[in-house]
């Protein structure tokens, strides 16, 4: 892996307060496996191997099958291997993670589903 900015030394601040929202989300009651599961693709999304690493370190120490590790990118096309509670927040993970990019791809998921264009 490449060395990432230190982020502790450049914005200790930041790091603390994204400490914080990760503490109070893993004391909200989700399972904490779910939680990590969304933290895992949005670091996907994000293309951050330190973050993949840590993440999947985490679901693996967790219990998730290593099956299913493998398919968290692909989680529509894993059939059932994914119940619906993990699927809606893969779904909200993805919409949140991707706001700042733009439309295109709604549109794009659009014209998938119906055949035609908005």
């Amino acid at each position: 892996m490449t060395q990432r900015l230190d982020y502790t030394a450049i914005a200790p601040a930041g790091i603390k307060a994204l400490g914080s929202v990760y503490g109070y989300v893993v004391q909200s009651g989700l399972p904490r496996l779910l939680v990590n599961l969304v933290y895992l693709r949005v670091s996907q999304i994000n293309g951050c191997a330190y973050c993949i690493d840590m993440h999947s370190r985490d679901l693996i120490k967790e219990g998730l099958a290593v099956e299913k590790l493998v398919l968290v990118q692909a989680w529509r096309e894993a059939g059932s291997l994914f119940d619906t509670r993990e699927r809606s927040a893969l779904a909200w993970a993805e919409t949140v993670t991707r706001v700042g990019r733009g439309h295109g791809e709604c549109a794009d998921q659009h014209q998938i589903k119906t055949g035609r264009r908005r």
